[in-house]
C-alpha cells in the first residue's frame, strides 16, 4: 500500500496538498516528521539501531523513535503510533512532552534521496528504569536498542565520523547553537548530575 504524506511549505504551513512517500525525497519536498526521545528514571537515554536495509542511514544508532506523519494524521497521533510499531511501547499522548520543532535538510544516496522535514521533537520522562526486555522491535525498522547516558549521547551526536544517523550539520553552526541542543539543556534540568551539567558549559 502507497504511504501519504501531506506535503508543508519550509514555514510548516500546510501546501494543500499530500504525495507518495517515494514522491516526498525523489523531489524533496517539505513534510513533518516526529522524534521522540525515551529517558528513564535514571536519567538514562533509549537510542535505536536502524535496519540494515534501510534507505536512509542503514545500521546506524538513531533517535528512540521517529516517523513520517501520515496524510490525515497529527503529529502527537503518530508518535503514539510509531512508539507502538517501532518498539511496542504503549503511551498517552499526555505523556509527550514536546521541546522544539526545527527545519532538516538532508541530500543522501548520491542525491537521490531528498530529506526536507520538519520534525516535533518529543520528550518521554519515565517513573521507572526502562528494561529493554519489554520492548518488541519491529525487524523491518529496527535492529538493536540500548541505554546511553545524556553525555555518551552528546558524543555520539556531535562526533566526527559518528556511528549515529545526523541531525545537524556540523559545517552550517556549532552544536550549541542549534535547536536540539534544548534536548541535552532539558535532561540536564531534569538530571542535574555534574556530568550533565558539564555537556552546558
Amino acid at each position: 500500500m502507497v504511504e501519504y504524506i501531506d506535503v508543508c511549505n519550509e514555514d510548516g504551513t500546510s501546501a494543500g496538498y499530500s504525495a507518495p512517500r517515494s514522491e516526498i525525497h525523489e523531489k524533496g519536498l517539505w513534510h513533518r516528521v516526529v522524534h521522540i526521545w525515551i529517558v528513564d528514571s535514571n536519567g538514562m537515554v533509549l537510542i535505536q539501531k536502524r535496519a540494515a536495509h534501510k534507505e536512509s542511514n542503514p545500521s546506524m544508532w538513531d533517535i528512540s523513535c521517529a516517523g513520517h506523519i501520515e496524510a490525515g494524521m497529527n503529529s502527537k497521533e503518530t508518535a503514539i503510533k510509531e512508539l507502538f510499531e517501532e518498539l511496542g511501547l504503549l503511551y498517552s499522548q499526555n505523556d509527550l512532552e514536546l521541546l522544539f520543532s526545527y527545519n532538516k535538510k538532508s541530500i543522501l544516496n548520491n542525491g537521490k534521496y531528498l530529506d526536507f522535514e520538519i520534525p516535533d521533537v518529543y520528550l518521554i520522562t519515565l517513573a521507572h528504569p526502562l528494561n529493554l526486555g519489554t520492548l518488541n522491535l519491529q525487524i523491518e525498522e529496527v535492529s538493536d536498542a540500548k541505554l546511553v547516558t545524556p553525555n555518551e549521547l552528546y558524543q555520539l551526536i556531535t562526533e566526527e565520523n559518528s556511528t549515529f544517523a545526523p541531525l545537524y550539520d556540523a559545517d552550517d553552526k556549532p552544536f550549541k547553537a542549534h535547536p536540539y541542543f534544548k534536548l541535552f539543556e532539558t535532561l540536564a534540568e531534569k538530571f542535574p548530575t555534574p556530568t550533565n551539567k558539564n555537556l552546558l558549559n
